[in-house]
């Protein structure tokens, strides 16, 4: 295709983006004005001292850090300032506290720290949108690992903190040992989906509401903080937080501009097509974990194993549930994943990707490409799929190997 066909076509799906946010701001609006007209809108409560649970000993030190973009970062610290480092990553709309119960049970063997990204929780927030970009985020995470005196981090994300985790690995590699992701596929996987059908633009609504200017805040903190009763709405019915939790989040959003830095997140967020001239993504190196939620309607379970071409070493676990909250719903399952994984002694290189930065090879892709397709059709009954690329030479040996492999996962028996 030409370079004007492409900018024709970029420029359509940029007008696509922006009905779709007329469409959903309208109805929205529809919905808050009928909750007026019932008499269902909440006074909002004052909130001036935060409540004992964003204070409590248990989850470490709260500290700031002041990078050179003239960014105050706000982090809490746990466990020994000499052990192995793990930095998490929450998504939006969310902030540190959303790592409770990992803190408390990962600061028994690792130091933790649990950041609040910029815009978020007790960071500095930028004004323009376009100081949230995920290559920003990332370089405010490069700079952490750094000025805390480390070579590199285990990182640990959720949601769409998943995206900045993703861009670390690709363009601060030497900083990463391993990656988490909580409900985080591969960002070129997520606009594939996005993409294929207009049911998934239904689905995924608030990320085009969101990219209206102003509304979104004022709906969000609509009726009491309304934004925060929907999120959590789905752990309070499972008693998985507590009351003191709920106010916790609602004293962190009590003011309308305490929005604009999380839905400044979500509005960076690529959502453009992918286009038959676009070249593949690269193949990661870093040894990867995702945990992902086998019953969300945006995010099926199937893209984790679709994400699963482009890194050379994953291990898939579906969790039950949603799974963008599934860290604090489904904590015991998922602090025992993540302690497992960051314990294991760091793989060793299988192939010439692990010291390379060179596009992956067709070895590579077909093996990853037809593991994903096994394992999204099994992967509804299984725990844990462990993929593994590995050397071109000796085909068939590998291939019975890391099908093996798989085999042993799934509880599956054949004969070669």
């Amino acid at each position: 295709m030409s370079a004007a066909g492409r900018w024709v076509r970029a420029g359509l799906h940029i007008c696509l983006e922006w009905l779709l946010a007329l469409v959903f701001g309208a109805v929205v609006v529809t919905r808050l004005g009928w909750a007026c007209v019932r008499g269902a809108v909440r006074e909002g409560r004052m909130r001036d001292a935060p409540p004992p649970c964003l204070e409590h000993p248990a989850l470490g030190r709260h500290k700031f850090l002041k990078l050179q973009q003239n960014v105050k970062l706000h982090y809490v610290e746990a466990g020994n300032p000499e052990a192995q480092l793990v930095v998490m990553l929450h998504g939006a709309p969310d902030f540190w506290f959303t790592w409770r119960r990992q803190i408390t049970t990962l600061s028994h063997d690792f130091c933790v720290v649990a950041l609040d990204l910029r815009g978020c929780g007790d960071s500095d927030s930028p004004s323009r949108c376009s100081q949230y970009t995920t290559s920003i985020i990332a370089r405010d995470v490069a700079s952490l690992i750094t000025l805390l005196g480390r070579d590199k981090a285990h990182l640990v994300c959720a949601g769409t903190g998943g995206q900045v985790g993703w861009h670390m690995c690709y363009h601060h590699p030497q900083l990463v040992a391993k990656m988490v992701l909580i409900h985080a596929p591969h960002p070129y996987v997520i606009r594939q989906h996005l993409n294929a059908r207009w049911t998934n633009y239904l689905k995924s609504w608030y990320l085009y509401f969101v990219r209206l200017p102003l509304l979104p805040e004022w709906a969000a903190h609509f009726s009491d903080n309304v934004m925060v009763d929907q999120l959590l709405a789905p752990l309070v019915a499972a008693k998985a937080v507590t009351g003191d939790e709920v106010d916790a989040y609602k004293f962190t959003f009590s003011r309308r501009e305490d929005w604009r830095g999380p839905l400044n997140h979500l509005r960076q967020i690529d959502l453009s097509k992918v286009e038959k001239e676009e070249p593949q993504p690269d193949v990661i190196t870093k040894p990867t974990l995702l945990l992902m939620g086998d019953a969300d309607p945006a995010l099926p379970l199937d893209l984790a194993y679709r994400s699963a071409e482009y890194v050379e070493r994953i291990t898939v676990r579906p969790v039950p549930g949603r799974g963008y909250l599934s860290h604090v719903s489904q904590a015991p399952q998922v602090n025992e994943a993540i302690g497992e994984f960051l314990r294991e002694m760091p793989w060793r290189p299988l192939s010439p990707l692990e010291s390379s930065s060179s596009s992956p090879s067709l070895m590579s892709r077909v093996m990853g490409a037809s593991l994903a397709v096994v394992s999204s059709t099994v992967g509804k009954t299984t725990g844990a799929l462990e993929i593994t690329r590995a050397l071109p030479s000796g085909l068939k040996t590998v291939a019975q190997g890391s099908i093996k492999l798989a085999e042993s996962k799934l509880g599956l028996e054949y004969d070669y």
